[in-house]
């Protein structure tokens, strides 16, 4: 006869009737919850792959023990798996109040909120205000006076524009669709499968409350039907946003065009037209759901009681771009920005993260952006305006040498580099862009100058002093030893030996100035200016 071992159920109920005949007396009323609570747990966890069961048993351990942490946290998991983001968060939250010193379960909290926000965001299907420049717009052919368009541009821009209403009931910068009556855009869209609906806020920019006029009229169209016609009275727009949502579902699936209007009042009288919708969006139906869990300052909230600070999450930041994951360094750089909204180093962050990338119109972006705090804890104004300068002269195109120039002069002015090497290279750059730019040489040979006495090893600034130097005194000897001296300091760069070249050539130092080109083209075969140098030197080509 072949002996079998008992099922794992029966031996749970054996163990469990052993150690209840164990304990006896008081004791057994005392732990007999902990007991069973302790036994839930066990079993739940093991059934974390099967959420049916993990969900009944880990109820079970919070029946029997109502502060069974770790239940509270296993159940969290179990939900979150299961994509029902209330239950989830709910369970996450009433970990973190039974183990409040653990900040674990915080961070686990904020990770839950940020998986929220980016489900959230992925509910939005079209952002019509970011759609705009792919709408068809009709308007009248007659400019109007409104801040939006510009002379000789187009007559459209006048009537329809993306810009940022300040309306109650919070009063913040909300984007909207300036409409002036009378407007239509058409946006040419296809739907999603699942349900979907437009929402949208009317108002009327706060500037004109006070002017004539009997209001304006928003309209919507489907597919030529019209689904929504509304007045929107000078009264009723004072008192702030107005919402409104158009079902989608019956276009399920589909390609429409949805065509949204602004037109006059009962009067038809259009002064003073400046209608706006807030924020208007094609969006999953379930997402007001999950705007209701308010998941952003759940998640802000959780980080700060995990201990983290706007500095903190910088430095896990830099630790992953050296280690050259640069999405999750951008997480960390914008979970900083969210956690100290009125601090400038996160945003700075940003903008050397998206230089690494050679993304420079975000690296403007993000530099921008941190130009207008005024508070930093690891940031020098001048290292940040002389960032924006670099980009703004050097790699945009077309570059943009006015605006280089006005922030490269705000970064002198300031002088709170970082070290003297840093001051140096800004001296350097807004003397190269002076140059570019045409001034009379004194003003960039000083900023030359300035580089090397703060930095004596800047390659690039010697070698630049020489040639402004031969450009306005021809004076060989100065501009050579400069030169030199940018070779000694980097052997390899050829722009040096061209430069050098150039001088002896128009020095008539012919095999000097031929030798210098081909040290150049030693070190780049391709080098064209080198080329270039070598063909004026033929006696045939010679000035």
């Amino acid at each position: 006869m072949i002996l079998r071992a008992p099922p794992a159920s029966s031996l749970r109920r054996l163990l469990v009737a052993v150690l209840l005949l164990a304990l006896g007396g008081t004791g057994l009323a005392l732990s007999f919850p902990s007991l069973m609570g302790a036994y839930h747990l066990e079993v739940g966890g093991r059934a974390m792959q099967n959420p049916p069961s993990a969900l009944e048993h880990l109820g079970q351990a919070i029946r029997w023990q109502p502060d069974n942490a770790q239940a509270y946290r296993l159940l969290g998991q179990v939900y979150r798996a299961k994509g029902d983001w209330p239950a989830a968060l709910e369970a996450q939250a009433r970990y973190t109040e039974l183990r409040p010193r653990n900040p674990l379960g915080y961070v686990e909290l904020a990770e839950l909120c940020e998986q929220i926000e980016s489900l959230m965001a992925a509910m939005k299907f079209g952002d019509l205000i970011a759609l705009l420049p792919k709408a068809a717009v009709r308007t009248p052919d007659v400019p109007l006076d409104t801040p939006y368009g510009r002379p000789g541009g187009p007559v459209r821009d006048y009537y329809v524009a993306g810009t940022v209403f300040n309306l109650a009931p919070d009063y913040a910068e909300r984007p909207t669709l300036f409409m002036h009556a009378p407007s239509w855009v058409s946006y040419t869209l296809a739907l999603p499968a699942q349900p979907a609906f437009l929402r949208f806020d009317m108002g009327m920019d706060p500037r004109t409350f006070d002017w004539p006029g009997d209001g304006v009229t928003f309209e919507l169209l489907v597919n030529g039907e019209r689904v929504f016609l509304e007045h929107l009275d000078k009264e009723t727009a004072r008192q702030g946003w107005r919402r409104r949502v158009l079902d989608l579902t019956p276009w399920a699936g589909q390609g429409v065009v949805l065509v949204l209007g602004t037109t006059s009042g009962p009067a038809g009288d259009t002064t003073g037209d400046w209608a706006g919708w807030g924020e208007p969006q094609v969006v999953d139906k379930k997402l007001p759901e999950m705007e209701a869990l308010n998941p952003g300052p759940c998640m802000v909230g959780a980080w700060k009681q995990a201990g983290y600070t706007a500095l903190g999450l910088i430095s896990l930041g830099d630790q992953a771009r050296k280690r050259k994951e640069l999405d999750e360094a951008q997480g960390w750089y914008e979970r900083a920005a969210r956690l100290e909204p009125d601090l400038g180093d996160p945003w700075y962050r940003l903008g050397i993260l998206y230089e690494g990338q050679e993304e420079w119109p975000l690296a403007l972006a993000a530099y921008t952006r941190a130009t207008e705090f005024n508070r930093y804890e690891q940031v020098s104004g001048s290292d940040l305006h002389c960032r924006l300068a670099t980009i703004y002269g050097w790699r945009l195109d077309p570059k943009r040498p006015a605006k280089a120039r006005k922030a490269y002069i705000t970064a002198l002015e300031l002088d709170d580099f970082v070290t003297p090497a840093d001051a140096a290279e800004c001296n350097y750059l807004y003397g190269f862009v002076q140059r570019e730019q045409g001034a009379p040489p004194d003003q960039y040979i000083d900023e030359f100058q300035r580089a090397v006495e703060l930095n004596s090893k800047h390659a690039w600034a010697h070698m630049m002093l020489g040639v402004a130097i031969y450009e306005r005194d021809r004076d060989a000897e100065r501009a050579q030893a400069e030169i030199l001296r940018a070779l000694e300091l980097a052997p390899e760069n050829k722009w040096a030996y061209y430069h050098l070249g150039e001088i002896y050539r128009q020095q008539e130092r012919i095999d000097e100035a031929v030798a210098m080109y081909q040290h150049a083209l030693q070190i780049d075969p391709g080098f064209e200016a080198a080329q270039a140098g070598l063909r004026r030197s033929q006696p045939a080509n010679r000035d």
